[in-house]
């Protein structure tokens, strides 16, 4: 019988970042039927979405590609059935959490905001004020 010897991403992983792939290794060549491939492997969101394409097998090695355009900050789900060359089945599933980049934001404080905008309409008032007053001074002319 197979049996799970690595994965990566690892059990219970934190990832800044969605993988590019999921990659199991077994301790043995898994089994493929021609072009059939028995062999699952299936990488979901907490919401059960799928982010996992094609289930592809490199001799003892079973993998999927993530779909990283859907794949954002939270907990993935990786559930997997494996038949190994002697035919026997092997089923698991274990998670792992992308957490994302951390997102630092200064707060902007309301005074800050209201400083150059207080200025900029004092000075276009001051502005306006000004052609107004020029253009009393030619109309008395």
């Amino acid at each position: 019988h197979s049996a799970l010897v690595s994965s990566n991403p690892a059990a219970g992983a934190d990832l800044s970042e969605a993988p590019d792939e999921v990659r199991l290794k077994f301790n043995e060549e898994l089994l493929l039927l021609g072009n059939e491939n028995p062999n699952k492997l299936e990488v979901t969101d907490s919401s059960g979405e799928v982010v996992s394409g094609e289930v592809m097998v490199n001799g003892p090695e079973v993998f999927t590609l993530i779909n990283k355009e859907i794949a954002v900050s939270g907990e993935y789900s990786v559930r997997y059935r494996v038949v190994s060359a002697d035919g026997h089945p092997v089923e698991g599933e274990y998670e792992f959490t992308i957490t994302g980049p951390e997102v630092i934001s200064a707060p902007i404080s309301p005074a800050a905001e209201d400083g150059p905008n207080l200025l900029v309409r004092f000075l276009f008032a001051f502005v306006l004020l000004g052609i107004g007053a020029l253009a009393l001074l030619r109309l008395r002319k």
